[in-house]
């Protein structure tokens, strides 16, 4: 780890969202876990339903915590945080998510991120796999939905490979802002390799007007559902 920390040019500050997951030991694991030393000092929104099932007391002992009631003032300071991390994420909320349905603190809170185009990542830990007491026909469903949701600045994460994710979110976003070399009359030429480093930063490119962008890296950022933003 002190590699990794050595290396950085920067951290990030991150939002936590804790939902209740089906398996309550999932929880209990996600509440013992400390986040790599690459985040600074988190802040952690709390499903209802983890609320009520007693969560909220362990968290606010680790963490500023914000529930449903704090939603609007928590919209209002969403710019301050660099990523949001999902941990435990339940099957409901992942469903939420997969066919746009926004009727609850998480599902909501998930869209406003998106919306500001910040990285997303999930925790794998509630995924069923074929080995699952689940039904199999909802396993399908699951994946589906799992897949669906994955791409652009959605991606995954378990505890063994969060900050190795971490670091290359943070390096690429450090490449982006040093990318795009101006040339004649102030026009930015963006390249496949620009469109990859937006990929792996886990955000949109942001691009100024009048860009030349080629065709590969349009078809690489169409491949890998990088949005290009001119700005």
């Amino acid at each position: 780890m002190s590699i990794i920390s050595n290396n950085l040019p920067q951290t990030l500050k991150p939002l936590l969202l804790f939902c209740r997951p089906e398996d309550s030991s999932v929880a209990q694991k996600a509440l013992e876990f400390d986040l790599p030393s690459v985040y600074e000092k988190a802040d952690v929104a709390v499903s209802n339903s983890a609320r009520q099932y007693g969560w909220l007391r362990p968290l606010a002992m680790k963490y500023r915590v914000f529930c449903g009631g704090d939603f609007e003032n928590l919209v209002l300071k969403l710019d301050i945080y660099d990523i949001l991390l999902v941990n435990p994420l339940s099957l409901n909320t992942l469903a939420k998510l997969a066919l746009g349905i926004r009727d609850s603190f998480p599902s909501e809170l998930l869209f406003r991120f998106a919306e500001l185009g910040k990285p997303i990542l999930l925790s794998e830990a509630m995924l069923p796999t074929g080995d699952s007491d689940l039904n199999p026909h909802l396993i399908k469903v699951y994946k589906r939905h799992w897949d669906s949701v994955i791409g652009g600045t959605v991606s995954s994460f378990n505890e063994d490979n969060l900050a190795e994710k971490t670091v290359k979110i943070i390096r690429a976003r450090f490449a982006l802002s040093k990318t795009a070399a101006p040339v004649s009359q102030g026009r930015v030429f963006i390249t496949r390799d620009d469109i990859i480093a937006a990929c792996e930063s886990l955000e949109p490119l942001k691009v100024p007007y009048g860009s030349v962008i080629t065709d590969i890296a349009r078809e690489e950022a169409l491949a890998r559902g990088v949005s290009i933003v001119f700005e």
